[in-house]
Parts: C-alpha cells; sequence; structure tokens
C-alpha cells in the first residue's frame, strides 16, 4: 500500500487509502487520504456505500485493491464499481480463477508447468490417509485466498501425530484445503505487468531468506536476471487464465535438479514490491500510465543483484529462530548463521523495504509494532506456561 503510494504520489498522483481491516493507520505522507470501511463480509451495503461515498467526494477514477481481502471485496461488487472508476483487476470470472488455488494449480497443469502433489481435504479425517501419500513434511494451506482479512494462511506438517494433536478439541470439519507435499528449494519471483495480453514489464527476484523460516514471505531478496524460461511459463499460465494486470507468479527451484514447481499466482500488487520499484521496475506508475492511456518507458534492463529486506519480518524470524532453537538442532543451526549473517543484512548494502528518509514514519512504526506484539505475545506465553491469570 505505501510502495504504490510513493510510486504514485512522486509523479504528482494524489492517492487515498480506503481500509477493509483493523489494522493502525499508514503514516506515509504519500497518502492524502484514509477512511476506515465496514466489513464487506459482514456488512456489505455499508461496504459499497461508503466506498461510493468515500469515491465521489474526492473524485477518484482508479481502484488498486492491495491485497487479495481487497480484491475478492472488488469483484463482489464489480458491477457497481465500474461504472465509478477504473478497478485495477480482471473482471470477476478470472480474479476468481487465481483467488481459487485448485483451478490455478489445474491450468498450470494445463500449460504444462509442474506443481506439487496436491489433494483437496474437507475433513480433517482424510489427513492422515492422505499424509501418507505426499509424506512429511507437508503443507496444509486453505483453498482459496479470499474469506477475511485474517485468513489462515498455511502449516507445516512435520508428522503426522501433530494433526491429532491439532484437531484433537477442534471440529474435524474444515472449509476447503489443500494438502500439499513439501517442495524444498529457493523461492524465486516473476512479476509482470500484461495490458490488454500485452507484456508491458518483467522483474524477478530470489528469496534468500523467510518468514517462518521454514518457507513463508520474503524477508531478504536480491533482483536476478529473468529467467526466460520461466518467464515463458508464467505468461502462458497467466494468459490461460485470461489475466490482465500486475501479478507475481510464484515458484520453487529445487537446487539439486533445477527443476522449478509453481507455488502460488498473486494478483495482485506483492509484499517486496519495493524491490523492483528500486530496481527501476516501477510497476504502479507503469500500471497507472497505461490504463490513462499514457506512454511508457520500460527498462530493457534492470539493476540485478539490489539486495533488499523487510526489517519487520527480519525481527520476526530472528525471534522465532531464537525460540525453536531451545527444542531444534536445524534451528540451531539456521539461527546461527543468520546471526553471522545478520551484521550484513541489516547494513546499508540492503535496501530496506519501508524506510526512506524523506518518509520514515511507515517503517518506524511497522517495527515499534511488530517489537510490541512479540513482546506482549512473550509475555503472555509465560503466563500461560506459570499458570498465571488462569483463575
Amino acid at each position: 500500500m505505501t510502495v504504490v503510494a510513493r510510486s504514485l504520489d512522486g509523479h504528482g498522483i494524489a492517492v487515498d487509502v480506503a481500509d477493509l481491516t483493523l489494522q493502525p493507520r499508514p503514516r506515509s505522507r504519500a497518502i492524502r487520504k484514509f477512511v476506515r470501511l465496514p466489513s464487506p463480509n459482514t456488512a456489505p451495503s455499508e461496504f459499497l456505500n461508503a466506498l461510493r461515498r468515500f469515491i465521489e467526494l474526492h473524485q477518484h477514477d482508479m481502484l488498486i485493491p492491495a491485497d487479495d481481502y481487497a480484491l475478492a471485496a472488488s469483484i463482489a461488487h464489480y458491477d457497481e464499481l465500474k461504472h465509478l472508476l477504473h478497478v485495477a483487476c480482471p473482471p470477476p470470472v478470472v480474479v476468481c480463477r487465481v483467488l481459487d488455488k485448485a483451478a490455478t494449480l489445474e491450468a498450470a497443469q494445463n500449460c504444462g508447468i509442474a506443481v506439487p502433489q496436491t489433494f483437496v481435504v474437507s475433513n480433517s479425517d482424510q489427513l492422515p490417509e492422505l499424509i501418507g501419500r505426499t509424506g512429511t513434511p507437508a503443507i496444509l494451506k486453505p483453498s482459496r485466498k479470499q474469506a477475511t482479512a485474517d485468513d489462515f494462511k498455511s502449516w507445516i506438517i512435520q508428522t503426522p501425530d501433530q494433526v491429532n494433536k491439532r484437531f484433537a478439541n477442534a471440529s474435524r470439519f474444515l472449509p476447503p484445503m489443500l494438502l500439499q507435499e513439501y517442495c524444498r528449494g529457493v523461492g524465486v519471483g516473476i512479476e509482470v505487468l500484461l495490458h490488454k495480453g500485452e507484456c508491458h514489464g518483467v522483474f524477478q527476484h530470489r528469496r534468500l531468506t523467510e518468514w517462518p523460516y521454514r518457507g513463508g514471505y520474503a524477508v531478504t531478496a536480491i533482483a536476478e536476471s529473468p529467467d526466460q524460461s520461466l518467464v515463458r511459463s508464467s505468461l502462458a499460465l497467466l494468459r490461460a487464465l485470461q489475466w490482465d494486470g500486475v501479478a507475481m507468479v510464484e515458484f520453487r527451484i529445487n537446487p539439486d535438479n533445477g527443476r522449478a514447481v509453481l507455488m502460488e499466482v498473486n494478483g495482485r500488487y506483492w509484499g517486496s514490491l519495493s524491490l523492483p520499484v528500486t530496481a527501476g521496475m516501477d510497476f504502479p506508475l507503469f500500471q497507472w500510465k497505461l490504463i490513462h492511456g499514457e506512454p511508457i518507458q520500460v527498462p530493457s534492463t534492470c539493476s540485478t543483484g539490489t539486495k533488499w529486506r523487510w526489517t519487520a519480518g527480519y525481527v520476526r524470524r530472528l525471534h522465532d529462530l531464537l525460540i525453536a532453537a531451545a527444542r531444534s538442532a536445524a534451528a540451531r543451526q539456521i539461527l546461527w548463521r543468520q546471526l553471522w549473517q545478520a551484521p550484513t543484512d541489516l547494513s546499508w548494502s540492503y535496501r530496506d523495504s519501508l524506510f526512506r528518509l524523506s518518509d520514515p514514519l511507515p517503517a518506524t512504526f511497522e517495527l515499534l509494532r511488530t517489537l510490541a506484539d512479540l513482546v506482549a505475545n512473550d509475555f503472555r506465553a509465560l503466563c500461560k506456561r506459570f499458570g498465571i491469570g488462569s483463575m
């Protein structure tokens, strides 16, 4: 959100934010107005009316869904919104193919792209038998990307016994979930801007570290020259899905044999967006200009080798490793490597995802909130362990 606002504001385009979550208000100087909207799930009419008033009052001409929750809300009211302004996503039938992970994987297989062994799970009683087929570790994740702002994202199942413990006192039924084999390797993202079927920009990054440390969001990453094989696969998949706009296609590359396996497609701006913007591929500006019929000058090459860091995520990763190291030799090894690498990771050789001298508050507030959350969570865990406050 902040990165998109900075990109556009830096070229004289006013940016306002309409928020669907309970997250604190962003403090960026690039954001002109802010409004918190009613929940599109529990109060859809109130949500649409409030958004319409905000659009009409400030005369907006473009709506950019910044996450999957906003993307789902936008397509739920697509017909009403498209008469007010340009909605920066394809029609609902197309977006639903990307929000539905099973549909995305099926389209990828039809394009000849390797995908993890995957099973659809609707009942937790199915898990033991299916885990016997995928082996462990395995990944359990929602089959769709929308639902609520605080969705369960994914769970790494290390041993079959963890399933029985997790669901011992819970309902045996699940919303539709996907159980996938665990694919080891390095995360690589291919970011693309498509407009009316034509590709107007490609960028590639490789994840160096992730949070959680076994696999998740990018914490540190590096810009690379696009792998043309991955680019061709990404474009073939996006065109098969009839996608238009920005998207990131995420692969996991096995370091032993170089085999690329599709993980997912993000049909909106991604968490490491500031890396391509810093390296010269300004996706938000290019998309805005294309939609408004203005010419764009896409660089033929970007600053490959540019390194990027999500500092709040780095702190969370380090915190989790410190806790895990007490009971895991593997976590201890990762922790020592992280500590050894930390002086370099936290140096100016890495571009911070949010911090800018001209606009320091977004990064500062995010880091402070992260530290406060970690301290509060640790305190609650300590109280639970010693039975404090359980009366």
